[in-house]
């Protein structure tokens, strides 16, 4: 039987593998995307999906070197990476097209395995109680997504930006400044595509899901000062 040093190496070699083929891919994409539509999903914005696929593939190769340097990573820290390695080649099905069907495969295989490296019941403890956490990152990733296609140069920083505020926002300790990256991760983006459904729909979600959060916040300020997942988890 696998032992769970086994699949997290499995995890870290997969990761690797996928996003080093990745890095190709949205090369590939940026450089000879205009030649090769049909590989590359016909996108209008070749160079921006393309750098997009590229800044994805390396946060996949940094996840699998910590699989593979790391074997007695915390389960906390485990979690984190397959959450990486699973927005890594999840998103870019929408950046890549089929140039991303294997490095997709991969990453998202990496993920999986990374999860089973550890023990099923703390896993379970760990994804029950940050759960909240992982769908306000998720939303941050959709909003990089969305912020690449979004048309003119200043509304594709602020939404790059805006998005990888709110992906980091549910993980710092405190209030003050998780608060204000929700808020520049959700506000601006929303303001200057208020025409659309979407990121105003995603704006508020996001910012309900952080008031949630915050207002949790004020109850883990009194625990000891330990690691956020830990808290949660002993609560």
């Amino acid at each position: 039987m696998m032992t769970w040093r086994g699949r997290q190496r499995i995890a870290g070699w997969l990761g690797l593998c996928g996003g080093i083929l990745g890095i190709l891919a949205g090369l590939a994409q940026t450089t000879l995307g205009s030649r090769i539509p049909e590989w590359t999903g016909h996108k209008a914005s070749l160079v921006a999906l393309g750098l997009l696929t590229v800044g994805l593939s390396v946060i996949g190769v940094l996840c699998a070197l910590l699989l593979l340097r790391h074997p007695e990573l915390t389960p906390q820290r485990r979690i984190a990476v397959a959450v990486g390695l699973f927005v890594a080649g999840g998103l870019c099905f929408s950046t890549a097209g089929i140039l991303w069907y294997l490095p997709g495969v991969l990453l998202l295989g990496a993920s999986g395995y990374a999860v089973l490296a550890g023990d099923p019941l703390r896993t379970r403890q760990i994804v029950m109680h940050t759960w909240l956490h992982l769908l306000i990152s998720v939303l941050g990733a959709f909003e990089v997504l969305m912020a690449v296609s979004a048309g003119p140069v200043a509304a594709i920083v602020v939404g790059v930006v805006g998005g990888l505020a709110l992906m980091t926002a549910p993980w710092i300790q405190g209030l003050a400044v998780p608060g204000v990256l929700q808020l520049i991760g959700t506000v601006p983006f929303a303001i200057l595509t208020w025409w659309t459904v979407a990121s105003p729909l995603l704006a508020v979600l996001a910012l309900g899901m952080g008031v949630v959060l915050l207002r949790t916040g004020r109850r883990r300020e009194r625990l000891p000062r330990r690691g956020l997942i830990e808290r949660l988890v002993t609560q």
